[in-house]
């Protein structure tokens, strides 16, 4: 696998042309690919590139997808043919999160846990149609508060991606509107799932400065003690921060 990244114009500019998914599957968390391989033009050609979920870009990389096909996906892509199987919310709605027993509408910081965002979701920005589309950036810490992995506006980079289904990262997309991000080694799940415009998170095996994280359909938990009791059950509009904790270190 390549390790060139993309500048962010250019990383902005596939997405958006793949409406925010992977061209084969429309997953909406992205890497960005050469079709024809960086080393052979040595250059970040938009023409040249693709965005698609790791699953699919491990297939690329084994050669079980043909560049043939990555053009076709690029032209058509899955969420172009199959937009009511797309990670959106409709344009007229607005955005309502759900995590613990909480409801947010359009509050984009989900948890902020010590002042450091956490998890955050929020609509895309460029135009009027992209509104629909969800941008996730989360923020994957161990134990020892070492960064493992990051979503950062659907793209993904990780400390390790291998092929196998048994490897350190597993990310599903399950049809539809429901994306699943785990790594079974470190028991780490993130769930996120758009039911009737309502989004809705769970989590477990999460992490910072230490301290777990754990996000039920109930509850929220860090350190094994719940937080946010006086939110529960309450539906809370255009925050600034939803979910704020602190831990004791």
């Amino acid at each position: 696998m390549s390790t060139y990244i993309a500048p962010l114009q250019i990383q902005k500019q596939l997405r958006k042309e793949t409406l925010y998914g992977c061209a084969i599957c429309g997953c909406p968390i992205l890497q960005y690919v050469h079709i024809i391989p960086y080393s052979n033009i040595q250059a970040f050609l938009p023409e040249n590139m693709v965005t698609l979920c790791p699953f699919h870009r491990n297939k690329y990389d084994n050669k079980e997808i043909t560049q043939s096909a990555l053009r076709d996906a690029k032209i058509n892509p899955y969420n172009k043919t199959k937009e009511q199987e797309a990670f959106i919310i409709a344009q007229s709605q607005d955005m309502i999160i759900n995590i613990g027993k909480c409801k947010f509408i359009n509050t984009s910081r989900i948890l902020v846990v010590d002042d450091f965002d956490i998890i955050t979701i929020r609509r895309g920005e460029e135009q009027q149609e992209d509104k629909k589309y969800l941008l996730l950036d989360i923020n994957f810490f161990d134990k020892f508060n070492n960064l493992i992995a990051v979503v950062s506006e659907n793209s993904w980079t990780a400390e390790r991606m291998r092929s196998s289904s048994n490897g350190d990262w597993k990310i599903s997309y399950n049809k539809p509107k429901h994306l699943v991000i785990q790594n079974s080694a470190r028991n780490i799940m993130f769930d996120a799932k758009v039911n009737n415009n309502e989004i809705i998170l769970t989590a477990n095996g999460m992490y910072y400065n230490g301290s777990s994280i754990r996000i039920t359909e109930n509850e929220i938990l860090l350190d094994n003690t719940e937080v946010a009791v006086d939110l529960k059950g309450t539906v809370l509009k255009n925050y600034d921060a939803g979910i704020v904790a602190e831990t004791l270190s």
